[in-house]
């Protein structure tokens, strides 16, 4: 018989640790460590779990379906059996139960601890219950960050009224060795009872059949099936005992694991690799002769579990042993507290949501069993983080704070310097700002990272951008070091007293993927990229630190949306700057992530701390779930991630391990001077030659350098991402002017002095060859140089006279018309109104595009007409290559523009003076942003039309223009949500439909509105008067642009609108059939807004009326990739013709058509509602076969219109 142990059931707890024995096992000393050891191998076993349950999905095995679970039809309580070996259940997990019996119709559910009920619940019989909750399995957080386990269902069960009960003595321990499971099976019925038991052990790569018993039950008998599970196979299985009684079936798992000892001795084989020792080589080899000479199982249940178990621990306790001698110090300074909680790490850097609790501490010596004593740990409730040990390990920094999501002014993180032994503790920083991160300077001073500056991020509101400051050793004397728009991060010194820290920006690139390591001197000047300024994965690197003796640095791999946990590595930026080539991963299998955390099956890492570059301290969870309050314990690890744990606290997790040793001091580097954080100052750049990085671009070409400041969002709080710019980035531009190049490529120049700034190259007509997607800022009277335009950074200067550098610096030409920030309705839309109105107001068909300064929404119509028009670069898509890496010269701007191309070839006899030229061409450089400010203070996200008005106005165009227009917008069609602000009455909604008799445009197939009195019309023209009065009263922050210029002052007068629209007539083809009139034989579309996966006839995927190429189409197939749609033509057809495009601005998608399988029709990638048309034969084709596919490129814009899809019947042809 198996032996017994005690059963534990439990439902929600988060456990710390994994043990070995009973509930009163002593947590001190070898059980600790023996408690961990099962912690971590519960990965082991959770990743065999996951592969046999991924190959059941794949097998379509009827263990796919969650565990049934009979429930005695007499009423009788049944404990459910927890399928979780013993040994890797938590301790508090054991004494919990769940017991279900049917009462009254119902099941009756009670969570059990130590036999009490601490709940009882009623479901429905079939529900589905949640019994158990192992600390590995997935979650999900407060964001929208999930985490999946398959082996989270075997701990779920549906329960059903059966006519048996059964008894299992669970939780059981099935370790290595033969088994036999027990199972009591009693008929509850007042009849006889034919049951069928079965069992079936699977593993990752093999299944076992475990006998299968057939038995009649008497009314009330009882039968006991045994089992036999011989278990040899180190890792995790599962066996599935599957029951069948009156035709019904049920079925539970139990989860088998076997110590994983192969592991632990390579891992001993690597430490000994790295390090030899004599003694340790002797164990290990005799180590492995047991477990190569461990025999298999025998006929008594149970006999080798505990040999090899012991075998494991020998194991384990050698690899410890190894890894803990390489610490030689004696005490060890480290944080208590909870894992951050927030949504990406630069929140996680500095005040957002964390969680309270928690103190720093000493532990001597550094091991499981070392004493732990507190320095400082009674300042109340709130947060311990970010502890700097100075180099004479006398004193250390430290910020304590309480974080919030919402932070109010009255939880701020303040910095606080403490003796190690906790005497002398000093607050150095006061006041409702948050004060993190604090380092020591070797100069005296100490820096550190604040929102002070008042920055928010781009793309969040709440969400302070904190930037590196500096003080004296008092707290006095505070400056602004960096003025970094997005955020700086993980301050720390590297030893030429160079700060190293981690920038996040997205100047016209990526906003996920740039997070990466800085340096920049102590008193602010010669900010530098590291490393991964044009790196994809990963996209953040925290916690750099130098690496004692050595010339790299240390640090974590992690996500953009994502905690502090990741992968650890090593950067050697002598073997590059950038890409995989310079790192060396310590942590093997755990991802290097990209926008978003993935999945890990051996756990997160965080905090690393290298004392070698083979030997580093960290914070490590084993756990797929990086939040959890109690996972966190630490450990020392060596260079291939092998791991021994040094503290593990039950009660909370640990966090910052730092060696209380003393240090070097760095080289000793100037301080900031007073007037450091002036705005008002210069600096000056010289450029050695600007050809050098402009591969293909001819000598002579590049004349002036364009001085552009991407500026920081200060004083809006709120309000999440501002709408900046229709061409997808977030910051507002100003442009300071130009300055020559020399014939020679060189340049020397001032510019404004703690600016966000970056250049532009250009040609003799002011259009852009080239630009910068960085930002650079430099110090007052800071003189720096650079090689060329986009050249690598371990280029030397070339050995020639600059003829830049023989002449004073050139001053930023400002343009004519100012230095104020970037205002399209300001600075463009004026153009417009003087030179295409005229022609492009009313004709769609005839003109393509309409050009007026109708408001819409958040924009005007001439401005969102004209972004197809534009080439731009792109900020808000998540780890594409082409907003990561570098781009060639003419990637973006005026010069690839279609529009420039259109106006240049001569458009119609436009003609554009000098200014207004370079008016245009400047403002496509700057990215086509609209608004020249981040204040939004009276409509969300810029929306005019929102609320009941705008609902109003909808269902009125919805019921007297919908047959025809669809129910969105209009955009990019009628416009019909848009305002004439000077006179409402020509608003589009009002005078397209109305009659020409009645003073309208009658632009509509057939009369809408026959005169004024039309009560649709007067409800429309009501609620645009009031949007109209609510702007003349609190205008759109566009609108506030104009005030006092020449803008505001100009008169637009609209051309008379052309005679009215004859009504259009369809005369029937008998020849032809549409698509969307035939029944397909399948199809599926990607995405659909009900989601019920169907593409749409006769509309667009959104029901909206289906345009492509500024055409509307009746007839169509609407669909979004990935998208198959099959007809059965059986030779019936002879032709299919279509209109192919994606109908979204900045759409990428690939249209295919497939006849009988064989491709007959590849559209290629078409963009930004780029249309085709298709026509191939069909002669003979019996299965047609229409395709959708995205371009590969992460955008999400994937819908797709089949316009005028039809098929020639045989038999009509010409």
């Amino acid at each position: 018989m198996p032996s017994k142990h005690s059963r534990g059931l439990a439902m929600l707890t988060v456990a710390a640790w994994v043990a070995v024995g009973t509930a009163t096992a002593s947590l001190a000393g070898n059980a600790e460590v023996r408690h961990d050891w099962y912690f971590r191998e519960s990965l082991r076993a959770i990743r065999d779990w996951e592969a046999a349950l991924a190959r059941w999905e794949s097998e379509k095995s009827p263990f796919t379906a969650a565990p049934a679970f009979p429930v005695a039809a007499n009423g009788e309580a049944l404990l459910w059996p927890n399928p979780f070996p013993l040994r890797l259940l938590p301790i508090e997990d054991r004494g919990e139960r769940v017991r279900v019996r049917l009462e009254a119709g119902q099941l009756l559910v009670e969570r059990l601890r130590d036999g009490q009920a601490l709940k009882r619940e009623t479901l429905a019989p079939g529900s589905m219950i949640a019994a158990y909750k192992h600390p590995g399995g997935g979650g999900k957080d407060q964001w929208y960050h999930a985490y999946h386990r398959r082996f989270d269902r075997l701990t779920n069960f549906t329960a059903r009224p059966a006519p048996l009960a059964i008894q299992l003595d669970a939780p059981l321990d099935l370790g290595r060795g033969k088994h036999e499971v027990a199972l009591s099976l009693r008929n509850v019925a007042n009849r006889s009872l034919a049951l069928a038991a079965s069992a079936q052990w699977h593993a990752p790569s093999e299944v076992r059949e475990c006998g299968r018993q057939q038995v009649a039950l008497a009314a009330g008998a009882t039968h006991v099936a045994r089992f036999p599970v011989p278990l040899d196979r180190e890792g995790g299985g599962i066996l599935a005992i599957r029951l069948e009684a009156d035709g019904d079936s049920f079925w539970f798992p139990l989860l088998t694991y076997v110590e994983d000892v192969s592991s632990v001795l390579t891992s001993v084989g690597q430490i000994l690799e790295d390090a030899p020792d004599v003694g340790a080589a002797a164990e290990l080899a005799s180590l492995r002769q047991k477990a190569a000479a461990f025999p298999q199982p025998t006929a008594e249940p149970g006999s080798e579990d505990a040999a090899w178990r012991s075998l494991f621990e020998q194991a384990s306790r050698l690899r410890d042993r190894l890894l803990l001698g390489r610490l030689k110090f004696d005490t060890l300074l480290f944080v208590k507290r909870k894992p951050y909680f927030s949504e990406q790490p630069f929140m996680d850097a500095h005040h957002l949501f964390n969680r309270p609790g928690g103190g720093i501490y000493r532990l001597s010596p550094p091991r499981p069993d070392g004493r732990v004593t507190p320095v400082v740990d009674s300042l109340g409730e709130g947060v311990y983080r970010d502890v700097c040990l100075h180099w004479d390990a006398r004193r250390l920094l430290f910020a304590f704070g309480n974080g919030s999501d919402h932070w109010d002014g009255k939880q701020s993180y303040h910095i606080y310097e403490i003796g190690v032994d906790g005497s002398g503790l000093r607050q150095l920083t006061f006041g409702p700002k948050n004060d993190c991160e604090p380092f020591y300077l070797p100069n005296g001073q100490i820096g550190f990272t604040s929102d002070r500056s008042e920055h928010f991020v781009m793309c969040g509101g709440d969400r302070h951008a904190p930037t590196l400051f500096v003080m004296e050793a008092d707290g006095s004397g505070v400056r602004q070091l960096s003025f970094n728009v997005f955020n700086d991060f993980n301050p720390t010194v590297l030893p030429d007293g160079r700060i190293l820290y981690s920038r996040w920006e997205y100047n016209e690139r990526s906003v996920t993927s740039l997070h990466n390591p800085f340096t920049m001197n102590p008193d602010g000047t010669m900010v530098q990229p590291y490393y991964g300024n044009a790196t994809i994965r990963p996209n953040v690197v925290m916690f750099p630190r130098p690496v004692p003796e050595s010339n790299k640095i240390m640090a974590l791999f992690t996500a953009h949306h994502g905690q502090t946990h990741g992968a650890v590595g090593l950067i050697d930026v002598r073997r590059g700057i950038d890409g995989d080539g310079p790192l060396t991963v310590l942590t093997p299998r755990v991802p290097i992530t990209g926008e978003k955390a993935e999945d890990s099956a051996y756990g997160w890492f965080s905090d690393p701390m290298p004392l070698s570059e083979t030997t580093w301290l960290c914070s490590y969870t084993p756990t797929l779930l990086p939040w959890l309050e109690r996972s966190w314990a630490l450990y020392v690890a060596d260079r291939h991630g092998n791991l021994a744990l040094v503290y593990r606290d039950p009660a909370i997790s640990c966090a910052e391990p730092v060696p209380l040793v003393v240090r070097g001091r760095p080289h000793v580097l100037p301080k900031a001077p007073a007037d450091t954080d002036s705005t008002e100052a210069e600096a000056t750049l010289l450029l050695a030659d600007v050809y050098r990085g402009l591969t293909g671009v001819p000598r002579g070409t590049a004349r002036r350098l364009r001085i552009l400041e991407d500026l920081p969002r200060k004083g809006v709080k709120t309000g999440g991402v501002i709408c900046t710019s229709g061409t997808l980035i977030f910051t507002i531009k100003r442009v300071f002017g130009t300055v020559p190049i020399e014939a020679d490529g060189s340049a020397h120049f001032t510019v404004p002095a703690n600016r966000n700034l970056y250049f532009e190259v250009l040609d003799e007509n002011f259009q852009e060859i080239q630009r910068m997607r960085s930002v650079v800022c430099l110090k007052p009277g800071e003189r720096r140089g650079c090689v060329g335009c986009h050249e690598s950074r371990n280029q030397a200067p070339p050995a020639v006279r600059f003829l830049a550098a023989h002449r004073p610096p050139s001053r930023p030409e400002p343009p004519p018309w100012g230095t104020k920030t970037v205002s399209y309705l300001r600075d463009i839309q004026p153009l417009l109104n003087a030179k295409c109105i005229s022609c492009h107001t009313y004709e769609r068909e005839k003109n393509k595009v309409i050009l007026t300064d109708d408001l819409t929404n958040q924009f005007t119509i001439g401005y969102q007409e004209l972004l197809p028009y534009l080439t731009v670069a792109i900020s808000n898509r998540w780890d594409h290559p082409d907003d990561v890496l570098p781009r060639p010269p003419y990637t973006y701007g005026s010069k690839v523009s279609p529009l420039v191309k259109i106006l240049a070839a001569g458009h119609y006899g436009v003609k554009l003076t000098p200014e207004d030229w370079q008016r245009l061409v400047t403002w496509i450089d700057c990215n086509g942003v609209y608004y020249d400010r981040y204040e939004n203070n009276h409509y969300p996200n810029r929306q005019i039309f929102a609320g009941p008005a705008q609902e109003a106005a909808q269902r009125i165009v919805a019921r007297r223009c919908g047959n025809c227009h669809g129910s969105d917008d209009g955009r990019g069609d009628t416009w019909w949500l848009s305002l004439n602000r000077r006179d409402v009455r020509q608003s589009r909604a009002l005078a397209a439909p109305l009659a020409a008799a009645a003073g309208g445009w009658q632009r509509c197939d057939a009369v809408v509105f026959a005169d004024e009195k039309d009560p649709d019309y007067q409800a429309l023209l009501a609620i645009l008067s009031s949007v109209r009065d609510r702007l003349a009263k609190h205008p759109r922050e566009d609108l506030v642009s104009l005030e006092g210029t020449e803008a505001e002052r100009q008169q637009v007068v609209l051309p008379s609108p052309p005679p009215p629209s004859p009504a259009r007539t369809a005369a029937p083809d008998k020849d032809w059939v549409y698509l969307s009139d035939l029944s397909w034989q399948s199809a599926r579309s990607g995405w659909t807004r009900n989601g019920d996966g169907l593409p749409r006839r006769d509309r667009d995927i959104e029901d909206n009326t289906m345009r492509i190429g500024g055409k509307r189409y009746a007839k169509g197939i609407g669909t979004h990739a990935p998208s198959e749609i099959v007809y059965a033509l059986d030779g019936k057809y002879v032709r299919f013709q279509a209109i192919v495009g994606p109908p979204e601005r900045n759409g990428t998608v690939v249209f295919q058509v497939y006849g009988d399988d064989k491709l007959l029709f590849d559209s290629g990638v078409l963009r930004n509602r780029q249309t085709t048309a298709v026509d191939v034969p069909l002669e003979g084709v019996r299965r047609l076969r229409l395709v959708v596919t995205d371009a590969g490129d992460g955008h999400i814009c994937d819908s797709a219109n089949w316009a005028a899809a039809r098929l020639r019947k045989k038999g009509n042809e010409e």
